[in-house]
């Protein structure tokens, strides 16, 4: 076996987990879920310089006794699957899953921890998953696929579990997160399958790394696309999502697009301050979020106190009834937060047609007639 690959393989990995960790670091928002991805980060890179100590000492680099060789073995196989028990908790956790409010799962979930606690201290004396020759030499256990097994059972069922919530999800953005979520396993699976073809490549070590590195660049983008005061989707969102929509071979006849205003929000920041300005514009988002909650719409804001659906609908009666339940779902936000100034939204809608070439001329129509509709608003509040 070539020592010399294993070792700067892993020490390759364990070096790229360590900017990733850094970089998460730098980033640290206290979130629980963060907290859980920095763990299983920190437990992968454990279990990668374990192996690069049991490389140095198999491949007689440096000295050191049994002793000291079972316990890198140890210490490697106990990381690895706190690395998988961490990545658990970390998906259930951003999947709002009943396991973070369950103790009784939580102690269900490290039963794979504890059954491989038990199978190192079991090759103390029988050599269950793995034992150390007289000559210093690493030998595999009857029982080490059990370690394996309990390894994998983690990442198959969060990532089955992240796949099943993206499919029943009706929110556009958590739905993506989802299958960047189920996505994990697809690494480790393609690299073991390399591993198993040509044995000489330690390869799961690259899986794993490759693993984190996609849904850590890959959830980053998707933080791009989110407006950070009201966690819907932002401008650039918007501006892909319309243009694909607008370039798709399906059915554009029924694409609506609603642009809606804060109707005298320049007064409410005057008055309250810009702090409860912020808190109307949540206000609204979350009224947006309820009103469409159980529909596949697209919902963002545009900017400043502009928003946007873009919804497939059948006809007009429909898009009036989004109008109403969106109107609706602002004043029950209202009269729960106890609000005294007057909230509300103005809406202009237009309905896809083959005179919008493109994307900036289909919502600049909606655009207009918002305006329409704040001048038909404005001209009914003056006075006769």
């Amino acid at each position: 076996m070539d020592f010399v690959w294993i070792i700067e393989i892993d020490a390759f990995c364990a070096v790229i987990m360590g900017i990733l960790l850094y970089s998460l670091f730098k980033n640290y928002d206290r979130q629980t879920k963060q907290r859980f991805y920095m763990k299983a980060i920190i437990a992968g890179i454990i279990s990668f310089l374990c192996d690069v100590n049991w490389g140095l000492i198999e491949g007689g680099f440096i000295p050191e006794p049994p002793a000291a060789n079972f316990f890198t073995n140890a210490i490697y196989e106990l990381s690895s699957v706190m690395m998988g028990y961490y990545w658990l908790c970390y998906v259930e956790t951003a999947l709002d899953s009943r396991f973070i409010k369950s103790k009784y799962l939580k102690y269900v979930a490290t039963l794979p921890v504890v059954i491989v606690m038990i199978g190192v201290i079991a090759s103390i004396y029988h050599g269950s998953f793995f034992y150390i020759d007289d000559n210093n030499v690493y030998h595999r256990g009857p029982y080490v696929l059990i370690h394996v097994a309990m390894c994998h059972l983690y990442t198959v069922v969060t990532s089955v579990h992240a796949l099943i919530k993206s499919l029943r999800c009706k929110v556009f953005l958590k739905a993506k997160e989802y299958r960047i979520l189920s996505m994990f396993l697809l690494f480790p699976l393609i690299i073991g399958i390399i591993q198993i073809l040509i044995p000489s490549i330690p390869t799961v070590s690259i899986g794993v790394t490759l693993a984190f590195l996609f849904v850590y660049i890959d959830l980053q983008n998707l933080l791009i696309s989110v407006d950070t005061l009201t966690g819907l989707n932002n401008r650039n969102q918007l501006m892909r999502y319309l243009s694909a929509r607008m370039k798709s071979e399906g059915d554009k006849n029924r694409l609506y697009v609603f642009m809606l205003d804060v109707n005298k929000f320049k007064k409410i920041n005057d008055s309250y301050g810009h702090v409860e300005g912020d808190m109307a514009i949540v206000r609204c988002a979350n009224a947006l979020r309820n009103a469409n909650e159980n529909s596949k719409n697209f919902i963002g804001r545009f900017g400043g106190d502009e928003f946007i659906i873009i919804a497939e609908l059948n006809h007009e009666e429909e898009a009036e009834r989004l109008c109403s339940d969106v109107r609706q779902a602002l004043i029950a936000e209202c009269v729960r937060d106890g609000i005294v100034y007057d909230l509300s939204f103005s809406f202009g809608y237009v309905k896809y047609d083959k005179r919008f070439k493109n994307m900036q001329t289909f919502i600049a129509a909606a655009d207009e007639k918002l305006y329409e509709a704040k001048l038909r608003r404005e001209k009914k509040l003056l006075p006769a």
